[in-house]
């Protein structure tokens, strides 16, 4: 039988559909709608992928940060400050040098405390090395007071600061087991060139331990933050203390 063609319009389009096989063919406009219809589908599994890349990094994000080690500051405790004030402060307003030895039990803190005393102090901060430190359970008394006359003398600074870190055991963290926190307490003391006691403090501190170190620069960051809002509040940049570096 030979085939032949009609033409109907069905809903205002044009139709060939085939009397042989009675299977309509798509004209010239259905083949357009057809086309973004594919582009659409195309598009919407593109985005689709895209999702699950970024939620794939989001999540990879996420549990490295659950890894990474990390450095909590608390807040102060036992902070004094003299009601006498020190000679130095007296004789030039304020003091212009400190003798800063190394913390005992942390090296990392005296780093962290090196680098904020020249950043957001006027002081000349001299960090001695090979001097032997303090007796830190020697009482706070004579035997101080020289130590710190003899290190000013030698070191022509007008006050030395100086410190020590103790910890305790560390505990498992609920973080699936991936971290360990250790609680830990910074001592702070400083002392004139007189052997007058001008300042004292605690700091208690979380360290995280994770299996990747912390990021340096973050911790500096917020050990910075910390401190200087604790200097501010005790007023100690008014009391020449720790002059800031618009004093």
């Amino acid at each position: 039988m030979r085939a032949h063609e009609l033409l109907e319009k069905s809903r205002g389009r044009h139709i060939i559909v085939s009397t042989a096989k009675g299977i309509p063919f798509a004209s010239t406009g259905d083949m357009n709608q057809l086309g973004t219809a594919l582009g659409v589908l195309i598009l919407s599994v593109t985005f689709l992928q895209q999702g699950c890349l970024a939620g794939a990094w989001i999540a990879a994000v996420g549990s490295d940060s659950m890894r990474a080690s990390d450095v909590k500051f608390q807040a102060f405790e036992e902070s004094w400050v003299s009601t006498e004030q020190s000679a130095a402060v007296t004789a030039s307003s304020a003091l212009t040098s400190i003798a800063l030895m190394p913390v005992d039990g942390d090296d990392a803190m005296g780093a962290r405390l090196t680098k904020l005393l020249t950043r957001e102090t006027a002081l000349r901060v001299v960090t001695p090395t090979g001097r032997p430190h303090p007796l830190r359970v020697a009482p706070p008394g004579r035997e101080r007071a020289v130590w710190a006359r003899e290190l000013s003398r030698d070191l022509a600074v007008d006050a030395v600061l100086y410190g020590y870190v103790v910890g305790a055991t560390p505990l498992a963290s609920s973080e699936w087991g991936w971290k360990t926190d250790e609680q830990r307490r910074l001592f702070l003391y400083m002392i004139d060139s007189d052997g007058q006691l001008l300042w004292k403090d605690e700091l208690p501190f979380l360290i995280v331990t994770g299996a990747k170190p912390p990021l340096e620069d973050s911790v500096q960051r917020s050990f910075t933050r910390h401190f200087m809002d604790h200097v501010r509040e005790l007023r100690l940049d008014d009391a020449g203390y720790l002059p800031s570096k618009s004093f």
